[in-house]
């Protein structure tokens, strides 16, 4: 070897080590940054997926047939929320508010139960129930109640000669 190879042989020898170092490193740089990333992305997730059970909303839908008989025009309608359960176990308290329809009159007999009684006449109804527990936590849901009219189709002519 001649006297410039031995120097020129060190330093590509270090250059080479110096370039693996890099890349290595930042090889291990990249997998840290993207396992944070992967970290806060599952933590953010998870603070809006609890946020988001604290107050849910969903919409439910009930179709009432008449009850075919042609001296009344209303039906009873009943809306049972007995079935509403907390996961600690807390006591719920229930809010019916009405946001669509023909008024109900004894709507506020049941502002604090969990079943909402009423008589409608045929027509779409909207309600409102909060569910709310010990500690402030509520959920609400929609319910739509659509109340058909009286069936009645028209006689049937027969005639005969």
């Amino acid at each position: 070897m001649s006297k410039i190879e031995t120097p020129l042989t060190t330093i590509l020898i270090i250059v080479c080590f110096a370039l693996f170092s890099y890349s290595v490193v930042s090889g291990h740089n990249e997998r840290i940054e993207k396992e944070n990333s992967e970290k806060a992305l599952a933590e953010k997730t998870l603070l809006e997926a609890r946020r988001d059970s604290s107050i849910a909303s969903r919409s439910l839908n009930t179709e009432v047939k008449h009850d075919k008989d042609p001296e009344t025009n209303i039906i009873p309608v009943a809306l049972y929320a007995s079935s509403s359960y907390d996961n600690e176990g807390d006591s719920l308290e229930y809010y019916w508010k009405q946001i669509s329809g023909n008024n109900v009159a004894d709507i506020n007999d049941s502002r604090e139960k969990s079943v909402l009684n009423f008589e409608a006449e045929s027509g779409n109804y909207g309600f409102e129930l909060t569910v709310t527990d010990n500690y402030g936590a509520s959920c609400v849901d929609t319910h739509w109640v659509n109340v058909a009219p009286e069936p009645n189709s028209c006689p049937v002519v027969v005639i005969k000669d």
